[in-house]
């Protein structure tokens, strides 16, 4: 009952540590995504009197990918039939020439704003449509979940640390006749402490598993999916050799040194 009620207070502090972790690497994905879909979908409306070019703009501003120029003729079109032609012509000419800008990533409200300026800074320029209202509020929640999940994560791990540290200490007294005698007879630390890495490893596997399986089902159902493609995100699925193996290789490198911390610290004591 002791050894299990040991494996449990292990594995606890270690599924919450995966758990942080896997829930802020998946939101980090969910906001590249995120990023990458609105890169593509958004652009910049620029209205000028004179013409403008992909070499002039990036003068001002180095992130412009892509210009393509707005053509008016369907509005023109219509008119034609109401208005006399020499109107039509003289509309034409009055009217300013309409440019849609794309850039290589996506900026944040500061750089927007500068991108702005830098714009309308150019000769003919009349003015800059950026449009930073439609994205900023869901884009800014987004990273703000993102900082909140990261210092989380470093919260967690830390208490994680020092309960397996804890844990260790406790076991290591309720064996500490055992270590003596290994200390007496000569025994290396490695052979001393094989028992208490042992079951470290154990639960860093079966801590790791259980949160691999949580996400993969999240990540594969159906249900789940189509709720988030409702709201605009795209859910990244959960790769089992990948984030299970990070997610394992990250419980092993904060077991082992808890555990070697937990013991260095006895022996000096």
């Amino acid at each position: 009952m002791k050894f299990l009620k040991y494996h449990i207070s292990i594995m606890l502090p270690l599924f919450l540590l995966f758990f942080a972790v896997e829930s802020f690497y998946m939101l980090r994905q969910i906001i590249d995504n995120y990023e990458s879909n609105i890169n593509n979908d958004y652009s910049i409306v620029i209205v000028s009197k004179v013409p403008l070019d992909k070499s002039m703009l990036k003068q001002k501003v180095d992130s412009v990918d892509e210009v393509k120029i707005i053509t008016i003729n369907k509005v023109i079109n219509r008119l034609k039939d109401n208005i006399s032609a020499n109107d039509l012509k003289i509309l034409k000419e009055s009217l300013p020439l309409f440019y849609s800008i794309k850039l290589n990533k996506l900026p944040n409200s500061k750089q927007l704003m500068n991108i702005k300026k830098e714009l309308l800074k150019i000769s003919g320029v009349k003015s800059v449509s950026t449009f930073q209202k439609s994205y900023n509020k869901f884009y800014n929640f987004l990273i703000f979940n993102k900082m909140l999940l990261l210092f989380f994560a470093i919260f967690v791990a830390v208490i994680v640390l020092l309960l397996i540290v804890k844990q260790s200490e406790v076991w290591i007294f309720e064996h500490k006749q055992r270590f003596e005698i290994m200390s007496i007879l000569g025994a290396p630390f490695w052979m001393k402490s094989a028992m208490l890495y042992r079951v470290v490893i154990v639960d860093s596997i079966l801590s790791s598993a259980i949160v691999s399986a949580i996400f993969y089902y999240f990540t594969h159902s159906d249900k789940y999916l189509r709720y988030f493609m409702e709201i605009g995100i795209s859910l990244p699925k959960f790769n089992i050799l990948k984030d299970g193996v990070l997610l394992f290789g990250i419980g092993i490198f904060v077991s082992i040194v808890s555990v070697t911390f937990a013991i260095i610290k006895l022996n000096k004591e």
